[in-house]
């Protein structure tokens, strides 16, 4: 690796040369060329790289601990709260640090709001239900009465 390297900037530098050299013999002046010292090269680089490793590489863990959230919370209303909750933060996360999992940040949202839909349309049910249930004893004195007669 550090001979690739070394090659590099050998090449760099006789082309640079050449050009300087061009220059001189056409009689231009010469300009400062932007050309970056070999550590501001080798540190942009390995940015790059890092950056596109990191983006080609890993999921988001919110968006994956989203998904999960969500589709627990289609039984348990809790943790379909958090499954929003940490959908967001996946959905921040990927597009902060341009990590793949955006689709499971989405999916974890829509299965936490489709939980607590799912909660909520039970809660109303079951009140209706025990309503009409209550209705074929009386009222919730009778039954309130009837119980405590049963526990004395």
């Amino acid at each position: 690796m550090p001979d690739a390297i070394q090659e590099h900037f050998e090449k760099r530098t006789t082309r640079y040369i050449d050009e300087q050299l061009q220059r001189i013999d056409s009689q231009q002046p010469v300009e400062q060329e932007d050309f970056p010292a070999p550590q501001q090269t080798r540190r942009k680089e390995a940015q790059r790289q890092q950056s596109l490793s990191h983006e080609e590489k890993f999921h988001s863990e919110f968006s994956f601990i989203s998904l999960i959230l969500g589709i627990v919370g289609l039984i348990l209303p809790l943790f379909s709260t958090l499954a929003i909750i940490f959908g967001i933060g996946g959905l921040m996360q990927t597009q902060r640090e341009h990590m793949k999992g955006k689709w499971m940040a989405v999916l974890g949202i829509s299965l936490g709001f489709v939980g607590i839909a799912i909660i909520i349309i039970a809660i109303i049910f079951g009140v209706g239900f025990l309503e009409n249930y209550l209705l074929k004893f009386g009222s919730i004195e009778t039954l309130v009465g009837a119980a405590s007669a049963y526990v004395n």
